[in-house]
């Protein structure tokens, strides 16, 4: 059994906080949890036992002992990406949505926004930032809030966003990137109209396109963010996964959020846990295995997992995972910091470059990692970054 005091919001917005412990049920793993209001909860957050045990030894954990009752913090240490909300307002309605937006929201004060970003930097480092809400693009002075985070020390700042206004209205993408944004971290929920109508109310696939397109010719990096949520698009992942191949000069990295019991969704019932995630995904890509989507050492063992993934000539996508041994990826781990490996999942320059001297594939001077083909490390500026983020 696992156990673990969680500082967590239990239910919904402005409801207290409560710890809460990991326990087996079965082959899953459930958080359960009390509140002196609403009494006690239970979810399932993990579809395999194993699995779960896996992820911590691969990412270097134990099983954490309850802190004291009167210290209910997840970890005394930083976040990996700060979350700069700068608004509740939205140009959608979507039937999931994590922050509950509409259009109905109000604007974050910009007083506001800039004591968040002073907070973010009070352990001493400009963390990445990601500017979200509601929709930010619905805030006109978005770029002069981007060029006032740069003007803090924040290098990374990525833009979270449905794409409507990058797809529909020229120049906007400049101006992002002109004002210092590196990253649009882009809501794409697949390919068809019909996912993009049962989960954001509206066919908007052609704007999504158009977005990526905007972005091409700005010369901003793409994040594809899908929502996915069980019947109704988790069999899209594998094509998700192969657009995002057919457009490597543009996309770096897809970012799967399965749903789980948050926001606007927990009337539509339960969760689609990490592990089920990487699970279906792997049914999809012929050569790539559940246990290719490693845990990323940042926060939490099941909060984020990703891989690199690699498309040969034949058209195969296979994992640069599979050549690197448990006791391998662990030393590499160590040697790359919480914010190169964010800047790693936005496929920046820094986060390449980080990666490179931690295995050693790059330049002249450079010792190959250890029992991985030489083909493969050919094709290594050729590849994708694709992980699963996790809410409990």
């Amino acid at each position: 059994m696992f156990w673990s005091h969680l500082g967590i919001d239990l239910f919904s917005k402005r409801r207290p906080i409560g710890p809460g412990r990991y326990e087996v049920r079965g082959d899953h793993v459930h958080l359960a949890r009390e509140c002196p209001d609403h009494g006690a909860s239970s979810r399932q957050v993990w579809g395999s036992v194993d699995h779960w045990k896996w992820a911590h030894e691969m990412a270097g954990d134990v099983s954490p002992e309850p802190a004291p009752e009167e210290d209910l913090v997840v970890d005394h240490d930083h976040a990996c990406l700060a979350v700069v909300e700068v608004t509740e307002s939205c140009n959608l309605s979507c039937s999931f949505c994590f922050a509950s937006s509409s259009p109905s929201g109000a604007h974050r004060p910009t007083e506001e926004v800039i004591d968040l970003l002073e907070t973010v930097k009070q352990d001493g480092e400009a963390r990445p930032i990601q500017f979200s809400g509601g929709e930010p693009t619905v805030r006109d002075d978005l770029p002069e809030l981007v060029e006032l985070a740069g003007g803090m020390g924040f290098s990374h700042i990525e833009v979270n966003t449905n794409g409507i206004r990058l797809g529909t209205e020229d120049g906007y993408a400049r101006r992002l990137a002109d004002a210092g944004v590196t990253a649009i971290y882009l809501q794409f929920d697949g390919l068809s109209g019909e996912a993009s109508e049962d989960i954001r109310e509206v066919d908007i696939v052609a704007e999504k396109r158009a977005a990526i397109e905007a972005c091409r010719e700005a010369g901003l990096p793409v994040v594809l963010v899908p929502t996915v949520v069980p019947d109704v698009n988790d069999d899209e992942m594998g094509e998700i996964v192969s657009f995002a191949m057919d457009n490597l000069d543009v996309i770096e990295s897809v970012n799967f959020q399965p749903v789980a019991q948050f926001g606007r969704y927990e009337e539509h019932g339960g969760r689609f846990s990490l592990d089920q995630a990487a699970g279906a995904l792997a049914d999809q890509l012929d050569g790539i295995g559940q246990r290719d989507f490693m845990p990323i050492p940042c926060c939490s063992a099941t909060c984020q997992m990703a891989s690199i993934l690699v498309r040969g000539d034949d058209g195969k996508i296979s994992s640069l995972a599979q050549y690197v041994s448990p006791e391998l990826y662990q030393q590499m781990s160590a040697m790359i910091g919480e914010e190169q490996w964010l800047e790693m999942m936005a496929g920046t320059e820094l986060g390449g470059d980080a990666v490179c001297s931690a295995v050693g594939c790059c330049g002249d001077d450079s010792t190959p990692i250890p029992g991985v083909p030489d083909e493969v490390l050919e094709m290594f500026g050729d590849v994708l970054a694709v992980s699963f983020t996790g809410f409990m």
